[in-house]
């Protein structure tokens, strides 16, 4: 039987969740599947879990490994696909049962190098729900995906693209010091290879859920900061010598602006009076962006914080406060 989807889910402690994510996959009306689990050398009863749920479905493939991270674990589910096409999917999510039949049916009424499927972002502790945004635009090239994912439009997420295998016989590169932004950079890649790109207009296909797994949602270390810092700058050094890069460069520009709002709104100040004078340089420089959703509500603390910082510090902490940002 040919494989026509390979799943790829990487697992590092996270025994509450492995099980909903593994019934989920098993559950799904296509089976041609795969689902290569890779256990990043979790410590606690994540593997157990796993191996019980392989017991009852042979199309489970299990690779341990040490830890690495999530974009190493991710690179080693892929050097062990043998289906069409791979979805990968988080431990800690889980899929609605006919996920993979309607991206499979999309994949080949389209000939899409990526189908992009709507989600539900799941505030499981607060208990609400809000769907993802995805552009009116059903069809793209590359440069114009890249484009509509830079400046908001739809999502960086690689889990929330179905993909041809063949993508993967680009040189991709895996960052493993990255563990903010990887799925951004390896998106990155995988939408320049892309030609053909198509968006999947039907309900919510995958349900995202927010732990305090996510940096987005979570007190940050020097060491994040790092990383968040770090992925503009591999994206940047990717897009170089592409002959696009000219055409990109607003778009990459966005990027940067995008990491260091994150830092504001995590609080993190140090080193936000030479990011705000950046930003506004590259505001001087590319003044579409100012209108752009993610950067408005911040443009008054970047000019703040770039000629008065202290005032920035507080006004940046008010806003926080009163959810003016974030």
């Amino acid at each position: 039987m040919a494989i026509k989807i390979s799943v790829i889910i990487p697992v590092y402690n996270i025994e509450r969740y492995i099980g909903r994510c593994l019934q989920s996959v098993i559950s799904q009306t296509l089976s041609d599947t795969e689902i290569i689990v890779i256990n990043d050398g979790s410590t606690d009863n994540s593997l157990s879990i796993i191996e019980k749920y392989a017991l009852k479905d042979k199309r489970i493939k299990i690779v341990t490994k040490k830890n690495e991270g999530l974009a190493f674990a991710r690179k080693t589910g892929i050097e062990n696909a043998e289906g069409d096409y791979i979805l990968h999917l988080d431990g800690d999510d889980y899929l609605e049962n006919n996920t993979l039949e309607l991206l499979w049916d999309e994949a080949i009424k389209t000939q899409a190098d990526m189908i992009v499927m709507p989600f539900l972002w799941e505030y499981e502790k607060e208990g609400y729900s809000k769907p993802s945004i995805l552009s009116p635009k059903t069809r793209y090239n590359n440069i114009d995906f890249f484009r509509s994912i830079a400046f908001g439009d739809n999502h960086w997420s690689v889990w929330s693209y179905l993909h041809k295998r063949s993508l993967y016989s680009h040189p991709i590169s895996f960052c493993k010091e990255l563990s903010y932004g990887e799925d951004t950079y390896l998106t990155t890649q995988l939408v320049y290879y892309a030609q053909n790109i198509t968006i999947l207009r039907s309900l919510p296909l995958l349900h995202y859920c927010i732990q305090d797994r996510s940096i987005s949602n979570g007190k940050i270390s020097s060491k994040k900061v790092d990383n968040i810092l770090l992925y503009p700058k591999l994206i940047d050094n990717f897009l170089i010598y592409k002959k696009e890069y000219e055409a990109l460069k607003p778009a990459i520009a966005c990027i940067y602006i995008c990491a260091y709002n994150l830092l504001l709104k995590k609080c993190w100040f140090k080193g936000a009076h030479e990011r705000s004078k950046e930003t506004l340089r590259l505001l001087q420089k590319y003044p579409q962006l100012i209108r752009n959703k993610q950067i408005r509500p911040y443009r008054k603390l970047f000019r703040l914080y770039a000629y008065a910082p202290a005032l920035g510090r507080i006004f940046a902490q008010y806003y926080i406060l009163k959810k003016k940002i974030g």
